[in-house]
C-alpha cells in the first residue's frame, strides 16, 4: 500500500499511527506469581498485543493504606510491558475503593434510595459523588500516579476511572449531602425562585406545592419533573467528578484521556462526560447465541458504536472492552463460534474505533468474574482456541493501521436522545409504545443495512453538516432543538419528525399550544390525539407516489393531525381514520421538514428511509450488495476503506467495480466471496 502522508484525524495516543490491540490487565492480582508477570509481556507480544488498561481497579494495591504508597510493583509493569512494545493506558483507580478508605470514612459509600448507605467492600459501583472525603482522596492518588508516570516512556493515555456509574441506581446517590447539593442545584437552576419551580412542575397536581427547598427530595413520582430533574443532577455530579480526575492528572501530564461507555448510554448524560475527553471509548458485548436473533446483536452494537462516535463528536474512538469469548453475564453464554469474534471487532473498527480492545488479558483465579471469557484463563496453558484467534485479529490489526485516524462518513444523523429516554421511563402513561432508544435503533437499522452512514446524536447537537435528519420519539424538547432542526432544513437537509416527538418541554410540561409545539410552524400541522393500536390490528393507508412501499399499513400508533401548510403525501384509509394525513412534507429553504404520523412495519420504514435518502442525494457507500451483507466506509484524505461483513451462516458473493484490493493483502479485487460470518476489508483510491 502505498505510504500515506496524511490523515483524517490525529491519532487517538501519542506515536505512529496504528490500530491498538489489547485490553484491561490486572498484574495487582497475581503479585504473588512473578512468573506470570514475567510472562504476560512476552504472550502479548506473541498475541499482537501492543496496548494495556492497567491499573484500573488497583487503588488498594497502590495505596494500601492512607499516605502509604507502593508503586515498586507498579514500576516493574511499566518497564516491562515497554520492553515488549506494549504501550498502557494507566487509569485512575478510582472505580474501586480500598477498604481502609470506606471503613474510615463510610460517606464515600453510596446511599441507596431506599436510604441504607452501602457496606464497605460492598460491589464497585458505589461511591457518592459529591463526599468531599471522595474527591479529595482521589484527586490525591490521581496526583501521585501522573507526577510519577507522566514521563514513562509506556504511557499512551490516562483511562479515567471505569464504566461511570454501572447500573441505572449506581449513578444516583441518595445521602444527605447529595439530596442537599440536589436542592442548590435547583436554586440556581430557578432562579432562587420557588415559585417558578412550583408552576414548572406543576405541584399545584394533588396539591404538592412546595413551601421551602428543604422539603425536596427525589422520589414523589406523582411529579415527574422533580425525578427527571434528579436523574440531571446525578449526571452532573459524574460530569463533575470526572472532570475533577482529568484535572489531576493534567498538574502533570498532558497524555490523552478517556473512559469507558457502557450499557445503554442512559445512566448519565454521556455528552457532559464525551465532551471532557480526548477520545471517547465504549465497551461492547454482544449475546450472541447461534440464532438469527444475531443479527440484531450486531447491529444494536453498532447503532452503540455510532452513537459513541456521534457523541464525541464524529472523531475515532476506542472499543476499550470486549470479550474474545464468553461473557459470563449472559442469559445464555455460548462460545463465538468460528468467524465471530473477528467479524464483530472489525465491525467496531468499521464504525470508527481505532482499536479493539478486551476485557480482560488474563482472568483471575478467584472473585465474581473469575468465570468471565479472557485471552487467557488464570494459570492455564495459552495454546487455546481464543489466544490464537486473539492473535490472528493482532496480526489483522496490524495490517490495518493505514485506516487509523480514518472518518466515518456519515450524511445522515438518527437522533436519540437520553433526557427523551428519561422522560418516557418516568411518564405516567404511553407505556405500550416505543420508547427513544428502540424507535432510535429501529430507525437507524435501514440505514446500517443499506450501507448508509449514520451517526447517532442528541438533541443538543449541531445538526447543519447532515443531509438527512431522524427525529424518532424524541419526546422532550431541549431549548434550542426545534431551532436547530428548522437550520438544518434550511441547510439543505431532510428532517424527519415522528408523532411520538415534541411532546413535552424542558421543565416536563406539555409543550404550549398542543403538540408538535414550537415545531408546528416549521412542520405546517398540528396534532389532536393519538391512537392506541392493538397488537393484531394495522390500518390501511393511501400512498399514490410510493413513498411507503407496498403493503403499507400503520401499527402500533396513530396520531391524528390537521395539516395547515404541508403537503400531505399519504393518508390512513379506513372508516375512523379516513382522510387522515399520515405523511406530510413542509420544504423549508433548501431542505423539507416530515412528519410520520403512525408507527411501521420494518419494510416500510426502511422503503421510506430509501426515498428520503434519494431526496437527500445520499447514496450507499458500496451500491448492489446481495440482501444480508453490510458495508461500512471510512475515509483517509486519499483513499477508501469499506468493511463487508455477512452477519449469517449463508454465504453470499460480492461483484465489485474497479479500482478495490484486498486492504491486508494488497490484491486486487473484482469478486469477493463471504462465507457465512466472514469480513473483508477493501482498499481503494477516490473515483477520479
Amino acid at each position: 500500500m502505498p505510504h500515506m502522508t496524511d490523515r483524517a484525524h490525529p491519532a487517538i495516543v501519542p506515536g505512529p499511527y496504528r490500530m491498538l490491540h489489547g485490553g484491561d490487565y490486572n498484574p495487582e492480582q497475581w503479585l504473588h506469581r512473578p512468573e506470570v508477570l514475567a510472562e504476560d509481556p512476552v504472550l502479548m507480544r506473541k498475541a499482537g498485543v501492543n496496548q494495556a488498561s492497567v491499573g484500573i481497579f488497583a487503588w488498594a494495591a497502590i495505596e494500601p493504606e492512607r499516605d502509604r504508597f507502593e508503586f515498586a510493583w507498579l514500576d516493574g509493569v511499566m518497564d516491562r510491558l515497554h520492553a515488549q512494545g506494549v504501550g498502557v493506558l494507566l487509569a485512575t483507580p478510582t472505580a474501586a475503593r480500598p477498604r481502609w478508605l470506606a471503613e474510615a470514612h463510610p460517606e464515600v459509600m453510596q446511599t441507596r434510595a431506599d436510604g441504607r448507605r452501602q457496606a464497605p467492600g460492598e460491589w464497585r459501583h458505589n461511591p457518592c459523588w459529591s463526599s468531599p472525603v471522595m474527591r479529595e482522596r482521589s484527586a490525591v492518588v490521581i496526583d501521585r500516579l501522573a507526577k510519577r508516570y507522566a514521563g514513562h516512556p509506556a504511557l499512551l493515555g490516562w483511562h479515567i476511572n471505569n464504566e461511570y456509574g454501572g447500573a441505572a441506581d449506581g449513578a444516583r446517590c441518595h445521602c444527605d449531602t447529595c439530596v442537599a447539593g440536589f436542592r442548590r442545584w435547583l436554586q440556581q437552576r430557578y432562579d432562587g425562585d420557588l415559585e417558578r419551580l412550583n408552576r414548572a412542575w406543576w405541584t399545584g397536581f394533588w396539591s404538592h406545592q412546595y413551601q421551602s427547598w428543604e422539603q425536596i427530595r427525589p422520589g414523589d413520582a406523582t411529579i415527574e419533573a422533580l425525578n427527571l430533574n434528579w436523574h440531571r443532577y446525578s449526571s452532573a455530579q459524574i460530569a463533575g467528578f470526572c472532570a475533577l480526575e482529568i484535572a489531576a492528572v493534567r498538574r502533570h501530564s498532558a497524555a490523552p484521556v478517556t473512559t469507558n461507555l457502557h450499557g445503554g448510554l442512559d445512566q448519565y448524560d454521556i455528552r457532559a462526560l464525551a465532551g471532557q475527553l480526548d477520545f471517547p471509548s465504549y465497551d461492547s458485548y454482544p449475546e450472541m447465541h447461534g440464532s438469527p436473533g444475531d443479527r440484531d446483536q450486531v447491529h444494536h452494537h453498532a447503532w452503540l458504536g455510532a452513537a459513541t462516535r456521534g457523541f464525541g463528536g464524529g472523531k475515532p474512538w476506542l472499543l476499550m472492552e470486549s470479550c474474545p469469548s464468553v461473557p459470563q453475564y449472559h442469559r445464555l453464554p455460548r462460545m463465538k463460534r468460528a468467524g465471530v469474534h473477528r467479524l464483530l471487532s472489525l465491525s467496531m473498527v468499521a464504525e470508527g474505533s481505532d482499536g479493539v480492545c478486551y476485557f480482560q488479558w488474563r482472568a483471575g483465579r478467584g472473585g465474581m468474574e473469575k468465570l468471565h471469557g479472557a485471552v487467557l484463563m488464570q494459570d492455564a496453558p495459552h495454546d487455546s482456541r481464543v489466544f490464537r484467534e486473539v492473535a490472528v485479529l493482532g496480526r489483522d490489526l496490524a495490517g490495518l493501521s493505514a485506516m487509523a485516524g480514518a472518518a466515518t462518513p456519515s450524511p445522515a444523523a438518527v437522533v436519540w436522545d437520553v433526557e427523551s429516554e428519561w422522560a418516557r421511563n418516568l411518564n405516567s402513561g404511553l407505556s405500550n409504545l416505543p420508547r427513544p432508544r428502540a424507535a432510535a435503533v429501529a430507525w437507524h437499522r435501514p440505514l446500517w443495512e443499506a450501507g448508509i452512514g449514520a451517526d447517532v446524536v442528541d438533541a443538543t447537537a449541531d445538526l447543519a453538516a447532515y443531509r438527512l435528519v431522524v427525529v424518532p420519539c424524541v419526546f422532550l424538547l431541549r431549548p434550542g432543538f426545534a431551532e436547530r432542526l428548522q437550520a438544518a432544513a434550511n441547510a439543505g437537509a431532510q428532517v424527519l419528525v415522528d408523532g411520538l416527538s415534541a411532546w413535552v418541554d424542558h421543565d416536563f410540561g406539555c409543550v404550549g399550544g398542543g403538540r408538535p409545539g414550537p415545531l408546528r410552524g416549521a412542520l405546517g400541522l398540528r396534532a389532536e390525539e393519538v391512537d392506541h393500536l392493538r397488537e393484531d390490528e394495522s390500518v390501511p393507508v393511501e400512498d399514490p407516489a410510493g413513498w411507503l412501499g407496498a403493503g403499507a399499513a400503520a401499527v402500533q400508533w396513530a396520531d391524528r393531525v390537521h395539516v395547515a401548510d404541508a403537503e400531505v403525501l399519504a393518508r390512513l384509509r379506513d372508516r375512523f381514520y379516513d382522510g387522515t394525513p399520515l405523511l406530510t412534507r413542509k420544504r423549508l429553504g433548501a431542505g423539507a421538514m416530515w412528519y410520520l404520523a403512525s408507527g411501521l412495519r420494518p419494510e416500510t420504514r426502511a422503503h421510506l428511509m430509501h426515498r428520503l435518502c434519494t431526496e437527500a442525494g445520499i447514496a450507499p457507500c458500496l451500491p448492489g450488495l446481495p440482501a444480508g451483507v453490510i458495508a461500512r466506509e471510512r475515509t483517509q484524505p486519499d483513499r477508501r476503506f469499506i468493511t463487508l461483513m455477512n452477519p449469517s451462516d449463508a454465504p453470499a458473493s460480492v461483484s465489485l467495480p474497479t479500482g478495490w484490493t484486498d486492504a491486508l493483502t494488497g490484491a486486487p479485487l473484482a469478486r469477493v466471496d463471504l462465507a457465512g460470518w466472514d469480513v473483508r476489508v477493501l482498499s481503494g483510491g477516490w473515483p477520479s
